[in-house]
């Protein structure tokens, strides 16, 4: 039954993000078996698809690999694109598993819900279907760049060129905004100067209304 809902994914994409995405979601999600059934009754299939919240489908649609893959690609291909390349060049568990969060939506992420070990076993069982390699650049399953911690740990550290950039950039981006915002007040200045200038003469005709009026009544 596992093979079936393999070969589905396999069959449904072959961009190697998502298939890696949704091969960790199912598997962390059914241990890859079409015909579970969780949430009290309320979820099926290898994705788990919660009838209350998808009132359009139903659990033999949700148990049937193919179309239950059908069904969710768009939505893991949304969580695949959503994550760094540098994330998924360093560290692909853990960007297959953030992209399975988005896709999934679960009360928490994997790492906090079912623990660092399962999502660890779970990626191995991703790698291994296949063909024992990621088709990504990444690292061995787990490992960051101590070669020990959880993945989340490693995410911390193994941001890669693109986020040693934005690391960089941030700080002066935060030193431009109060530049850009007076930029933007300058700009509306001379986009309303007309009726800045006739508020402005009113302000002093109204200054000058209120002496004259203090002075004969004083």
């Amino acid at each position: 039954m596992a093979d079936s809902v393999v070969q589905a994914i396999l069959d449904a994409t072959r961009d190697p993000h998502v298939r890696e995405s949704m091969l960790l979601g199912s598997r962390l999600e059914s241990s890859w078996n079409p015909n579970a059934v969780g949430d009290n009754g309320t979820s099926f299939g290898p994705f788990q698809i919660h009838l209350p919240a998808h009132p359009g489908v139903t659990a033999a649609q949700a148990q049937n690999p193919a179309w239950a893959t059908r069904y969710m690609l768009s939505a893991y291909q949304r969580g695949a694109a959503a994550q760094p390349a540098s994330l998924w060049q360093s560290n692909p568990e853990r960007a297959a598993e953030q992209a399975a969060v988005a896709a999934e939506a679960p009360a928490e992420s994997y790492y906090s819900g079912r623990g660092a070990e399962t999502v660890h076993a779970a990626w191995r069982s991703t790698v291994s279907a296949l063909g024992g390699h990621a088709p990504a650049d990444g690292a061995t399953p787990g490992a960051g760049a101590g070669g020990g911690g959880t993945a989340q740990n490693a995410g911390l550290f193994d941001f890669g060129l693109g986020g040693l950039v934005s690391a960089i950039a941030v700080p002066f981006a935060m030193i431009a905004q109060p530049f850009a915002e007076i930029g933007t007040l300058l700009t509306w200045w001379w986009t309303n100067r007309m009726k800045v200038a006739f508020i402005a003469v009113g302000v002093v005709f109204f200054i000058i209304g209120l002496v004259f009026f203090a002075k004969d009544n004083l």
